[in-house]
C-alpha cells in the first residue's frame, strides 16, 4: 500500500475536525463551569440569608416567650 498525498491531506482533514470538535466542548464546559460558580457563590449567599432570618426569628420567638412569662407572673 502506498502512501499518497491524499491520506495525508484527509488525516489532516480528519485532525483539524476533531480538533474543533474538542475545543468546542472545552468552551462550553467552561461556561458550564463558571455558570456553575455563579450559581454556587449565589446559594451560599442565599443560605447564609436564611441562617441570618432563622437565628433572628429564634431571637424574637425567645423574646416573646420572656413577654408572656412576666405577664404571667403578674
Amino acid at each position: 500500500m502506498e502512501i499518497s498525498h491524499y491520506m495525508f491531506a484527509g488525516i489532516g482533514v480528519a485532525v483539524s475536525i476533531l480538533a474543533f470538535f474538542i475545543k468546542r466542548n472545552k468552551w462550553e464546559i467552561d461556561d458550564m463551569k463558571e455558570r456553575l460558580r455563579q450559581i454556587e457563590i449565589n446559594d451560599a449567599a442565599q443560605t447564609r440569608d436564611v441562617e441570618h432570618l432563622t437565628k433572628t426569628s429564634e431571637d424574637r420567638r425567645r423574646d416573646i416567650q420572656k413577654i408572656f412569662e412576666k405577664m404571667e407572673r403578674k
